[in-house]
């Protein structure tokens, strides 16, 4: 039986896991990975108004609100996905956090 070093896997907390199914949610949903400051265009806001889905609301903590937008992104649109990846190394994830987070949103 092979053993597993606990202490060598990469560790979230409740909350960054919480982000995380609040992200999976959110991608069932349409654009839900879309740059921050993006502007809505005339289509999106049209098909929003006739279909009633609403645009995702960011998470009120912003280190929480980029694992909801990686998690989100990596499900639908990976150049995006590198990008918020970038944020997250700023925010202080190490790669294997990154990595765990790509993994559960495949």
């Amino acid at each position: 039986m092979m053993m597993i070093d606990i202490k060598s896997q990469p560790h979230l907390s409740t909350e960054e896991w919480q982000a995380v199914t609040v992200a999976l949610r959110d991608a069932e949903r349409l654009t839900c990975a879309a740059p921050r400051n993006a502007r809505e265009g005339r289509l999106a806001r049209l098909f929003r108004l006739l279909t009633g889905i609403e645009k995702p609301t960011p998470l009120a903590d912003e280190r929480l609100d980029t694992i909801r937008r990686f998690v989100c992104a990596s499900r639908r649109n990976v150049q995006r996905a590198r990008e918020i990846g970038a944020e997250l190394i700023a925010h202080g994830y190490s790669n294997a956090q990154i990595e765990a987070l790509r993994l559960v949103a495949a």
